[in-house]
């Protein structure tokens, strides 16, 4: 059963001028190190660091109201692996604890990228 449903759309121009505007405190509020390693080795990091905002922000919306309190931007990783379809781990042990009392068990994410857009969708089942 459908716990949850959130969409956002980010624009990689706007991730770059904030990388630009705001360097290392912008990127380490938002992102984890693993997220940063990861985006830093890209051919083009804002789109990469873009596709992550947009993740965040879809499993923000997608959450009910119990468990948004407890969202942060690191309080999520969003990870990809060995060419497998980017995932969500949850990294705040009290938000995946009212999560599985909310009665959700999966998160599904999907990122997609076109030019400077991107846009991600997470369901909660």
């Amino acid at each position: 059963m459908i716990k949850g449903l959130g969409v956002d759309i980010a624009d990689s121009n706007r991730i770059a001028g904030m990388l630009e505007k705001y360097g290392d405190h912008f990127i380490t509020k938002a992102f984890t190190t693993e997220e940063i390693r990861y985006c830093s080795t890209r051919a083009d990091p804002p789109l990469h660091y873009a596709g992550r905002w947009a993740a965040k922000e879809a499993f923000y919306k997608a959450l009910p109201e119990s468990c948004q309190k407890l969202s942060t931007w690191k309080s999520v990783e969003i990870r990809a692996e060995d060419f497998r379809a980017p995932f969500i781990r949850i990294c705040n042990d009290k938000l995946n604890e009212t999560m599985k009392n909310s009665e959700i068990d999966r998160v599904h994410l999907s990122i997609s990228h076109d030019r400077n857009l991107c846009i991600a969708t997470v369901i909660l089942e």
